[in-house]
């Protein structure tokens, strides 16, 4: 912002506490610059140009240009795009200018007659960064979302298979007609990878020879990492290999040169087969980071193998060793000792 020259006329360019403004001075230069320092006192005064308001794009312009600005700057741009498709399909062709609050909690409460809390908190969440954006643009003068309180989402006891019920579900998927379906749950319980990567995963994040899987933009920057294949990992891809011309190691069933789609409904009849209540496809990496603690790994190690930000993050599975050391000391208790 500041002053240009446009067709031999100098052109003033300045914000005025609403919205952006451009104004043509004339010939001379130095005339422009008063004329800029004059508003900008203006403006640290809290004076605003008396003119009419003009109205921001219509919502379904503006996701145009977010979906271009996500795509280019966000990591999981992938998955959001669903997210940004849904709040399209809602605010449809009002304009940012006439948004209120009240619209992003007639949208919530919409939401949450048929979504779980955290899926509409996802929602709002990128409906909120759309306004901001909207502000960083230029485009509002504020974001009217702001305030917008998320829904609370109680609180879950992380799942961790036993060895007996890993073997109930693998035998499940293989009863369901469900594409993909066991490969990616034994990849799960065996490298601790979340859902989005496994089936975003490509053959040359896959190292056969050195028997190592690498990840890339995964949903955090600490997400992008190494990870060993077991003997299981390793057979599994080494089948698959044989099996696809794909780039992807999940490739579509429907849409060529496209990746494998979410196995939600497959994993759901699979675990009602198998009976186990109460399950989550996260919860396999919960599984498995659990069993590297029982088995003695550090906790640094696992905090590298699962992607997580801080050491924080992973020291919620250090109750599993105290668990283990609570349950080897009770065994006292049947062994005669007083």
């Amino acid at each position: 912002m500041g002053v240009f020259r446009r067709n031999g006329v100098w052109v003033i360019d300045y914000y005025d506490g609403f919205r952006r403004r451009r104004k043509a001075i004339g010939a001379s230069k130095g005339e422009a610059k008063k004329i800029l320092a004059e508003k900008r006192l203006e403006v640290r005064r809290g004076g605003r140009e008396d003119r009419p308001r003009l109205d921001a794009p219509r919502f379904d312009q503006f996701i145009e240009r977010y979906k271009e600005y996500s795509r280019a700057n966000k990591r999981g741009f992938y998955n959001e795009r669903y997210r940004i498709q849904q709040i399209a399909e809602f605010f449809g062709k009002r304009k940012l200018s006439d948004l209120r609050r009240w619209d992003a909690e007639a949208l919530k409460i919409k939401l949450s007659k048929t979504l779980a809390p955290a899926t509409v908190n996802r929602l709002l969440g990128n409906l909120k960064h759309m306004m901001s954006m909207a502000v960083a643009w230029n485009i509002l003068a504020s974001n009217p979302f702001s305030g917008v309180k998320l829904l609370r989402v109680p609180k879950r006891t992380e799942r961790v298979l036993s060895e007996e019920e890993e073997a109930q579900l693998l035998a499940a998927c293989g009863r369901v007609r469900a594409p993909h379906l066991r490969s990616c749950v034994v990849l799960a319980l065996n490298t601790g990878m979340r859902k989005g990567e496994i089936l975003g995963l490509r053959w040359e994040n896959v190292d056969l020879g050195n028997r190592l899987i690498t990840l890339y933009n995964g949903k955090t920057t600490q997400s992008d990492r190494r990870i060993p294949m077991n003997e299981i990992v390793f057979g599994l891809l080494s089948d698959l290999r044989k099996q696809t011309n794909s780039d992807f190691i999940f490739p579509s069933t429907r849409k060529k040169d496209d990746r494998f789609r979410d196995p939600k409904v497959g994993f759901m009849k699979a675990m009602r087969l198998a009976k186990i209540p109460h399950l989550r496809f996260h919860d396999l990496r919960h599984t498995f980071a659990t069993r590297l603690v029982r088995v003695g790994v550090d906790l640094v190690t696992v905090q590298h193998l699962m992607g997580h930000s801080t050491i924080s993050m992973t020291t919620r599975y250090a109750h599993s060793l105290a668990d283990d050391k609570m349950a080897a000391v009770r065994r006292l208790d049947f062994a005669g000792v007083r």
